[in-house]
């Protein structure tokens, strides 16, 4: 049997995405199975050994229904697949599985997709991303999914001498400026941590976000415990960094997935989003603050309509510091 997996197109989307297609080739230990995946995030499928093969999609290569035509084709002139599983909700996102021909087409039913799928599941509520990700799954196979911890393995990048230090992972930035950490805020966090004299501060963040980060560190330009990688790792080496540390203090972004993925406790500080759905699954590692008295609290909007994402700077450092005490401690005591 074949089975293509149409995976989400952020990155910690695709990482929560691991513990569905774990599962299907638990469910399915025979199959070959294999995923589109969005251009670029294609090295995490290092640490999914359960994928066999995969199909790279870019938007602007494949834009609109004419692209999303075409690489349904591509696919179907590759590989003749037994089935597709749809996890994004976008009727682009069906429209390419359609055109697959696979015999099985599985996703939620909304953008009137039904069309498109030969199973349009109705989308349970409350659940984590994770959860209604296996929900699919679960559905279709009538049997409960295991979603124990991740646990990726990383490898030691030659690149990267990281002192013996403990150290703490920051990271500030995410998609939508609304989740982001304001810098004063990142600045006054670094200045806290800074007070734990055995720890230094590693702060992490993508190339598009590496002036910003700079912007932080040159507060601390001549500290040697605040050290600045922004845009100098490779998704895998970032991992292999964020592993090795005692815990990462991060806005809602795929970098907290990343975090959870590789078992490094994490604090993730929640404004825009919905904690119950983002947040890092395994919640043994990681703690999720939201100030949840704000009325503002929570938004889907892309920037802070109040232009200070107060929802994030209002959270007390010495809050965060506790929350990453309190894990660092549990760890220890593992």
């Amino acid at each position: 049997m074949k089975v293509l997996v149409k995976l989400p197109v952020k990155l910690g989307d695709t990482i929560m995405a691991a513990y569905f297609l774990r599962a299907i080739k638990t469910q399915f230990p025979s199959c070959r199975l294999e995923v589109i995946v969005a251009k670029g995030l294609e090295p995490m499928l290092d640490f999914m050994p359960y994928v066999a093969g995969f199909h790279l999609f870019s938007k602007s290569e494949y834009s609109g229904p004419a692209g999303n035509y075409r690489f349904g084709r591509l696919i179907r002139s590759r590989v003749r697949f037994d089935i597709v599983f749809c996890l994004p909700f976008s009727f682009s996102a069906a429209t390419s599985c359609f055109f697959t021909g696979a015999k099985v087409r599985i996703g939620y039913a909304a953008e009137y997709r039904s069309l498109l799928l030969t199973h349009a599941v109705k989308r349970p509520s409350g659940l984590h991303i994770v959860e209604e990700f296996a929900f699919l799954l679960e559905y279709y196979t009538k049997k409960k999914v295991d979603l124990k911890p991740l646990g990726f393995i990383t490898r030691a990048s030659d690149k990267f001498q990281l002192s013996s230090r403990k150290k703490i992972i920051l990271n500030i930035r995410s998609g939508p400026p609304s989740r982001s950490i304001p810098l004063e805020k990142a600045i006054s966090l670094v200045q806290s941590l800074l007070k734990w004299p055995d720890f230094e501060v590693i702060l992490v963040g993508a190339p598009a976000e590496a002036n910003d980060i700079a912007h932080v560190k040159k507060a601390f330009k001549t500290h040697e415990r605040v050290i600045d990688l922004a845009g100098k790792t490779t998704l895998k080496e970032l991992a292999w960094v964020v592993g090795q540390a005692e815990c990462m203090i991060t806005s809602d972004s795929g970098n907290a997935h990343v975090a959870n993925a590789v078992g490094t406790p994490t604090v993730v500080l929640f404004g825009a989003a919905f904690p119950h759905r983002a947040q890092p699954y395994d919640r043994s590692i990681s703690k999720a603050l939201v100030l949840d008295q704000l009325g503002c609290v929570p938004c889907q909007s892309e920037k802070c309509r109040f232009g200070d994402n107060h929802c994030l700077t209002d959270i007390e450092n010495t809050l965060i510091l506790g929350s990453a005490t309190t894990l660092i401690n549990q760890m220890e005591v593992k």
